[in-house]
């Protein structure tokens, strides 16, 4: 059985890619920051997949705690082989309202969470010579965002990270892409007037927003044998947004 290590796995993109992975037969580790509510919701809804899921409470921007959380999964469930970081936050606002603290928090949680997971899983795969690793970007990484400026720069970090990795890594046998979601049902979308998601969806090219799991589904696919051939994509799940 192959293991799955997701961060930020409890809610909206996240929860969709467990309940994907899990149906296709993989034991997953499940990282969350601190909603118990959620954590216990997708705990219940998957009960009859308990021998084959493990969440595990972390901070992913603590380099300590994602190194216990790591060694508790492999000690439950042996090597990693597909690591999806996903955990992410966003700051909405004019770019000289933010200071250094949200500056730091952004970018160790985006950014820095990414960095650590690889820190800690990589060297396992790399001695293997095989794995696939996924990260959940954003469209506005590539394109950049009006009151998303430290977001949209967080996710840039993620997108170059991946490219270089990729390239780095290939020769080991170790596959690194991004998905890059538009609009997306989810929680982060909880700020906007109704006004505002259908002027969203009007601005979409399919003149809709999107569904998590159509999101999860791209990364199941970059985590299979069916995109062998592909490393160093930023995927977009968009719409055709951008």
């Amino acid at each position: 059985m192959k293991h799955l290590l997701i961060s930020g796995g409890t809610r909206g993109i996240g929860a969709a890619t467990v309940r994907r992975f899990i149906t296709e037969g993989f034991s997953v580790t499940v990282l969350y920051s601190s909603d118990e509510e959620a954590k216990n919701s997708l705990q219940n809804e998957l009960s009859s997949n308990a021998d084959s899921l493990l969440f595990i409470k972390a901070d992913v921007s603590d380099p300590k705690q994602v190194s216990d959380a790591v060694s508790k999964a492999v000690e439950r469930f042996n090597n990693v082989d597909v690591l999806v970081s996903n955990a992410g936050i966003s700051l909405s606002g004019l770019s000289d309202t933010f200071g250094f603290n949200d500056y730091r928090k952004v970018m160790d949680i985006n950014f820095g969470g990414f960095f650590n997971l690889i820190h800690e899983i990589v060297p396992s795969m790399i001695s293997r010579k095989e794995g696939s690793v996924v990260a959940v970007s954003s469209m506005w990484g590539q394109e950049g965002a009006s009151c998303e400026a430290l977001y949209s720069a967080s996710k840039g970090a993620v997108d170059s990270y991946v490219k270089s990795l990729a390239k780095e890594l290939g020769p080991s046998g170790i596959r690194v892409n991004a998905v890059s979601p538009g609009v997306i049902l989810t929680d982060m979308l909880s700020c906007y007037s109704k006004e505002d998601l259908d002027a969203l969806a009007g601005d979409t090219p399919v003149q809709r927003l999107g569904d998590p799991k159509e999101v999860a589904d791209v990364i199941y696919y970059l985590s299979s044998s069916e995109s062998s051939f592909i490393t160093g994509q930023i995927v977009g799940v968009n719409g055709g947004f951008c």
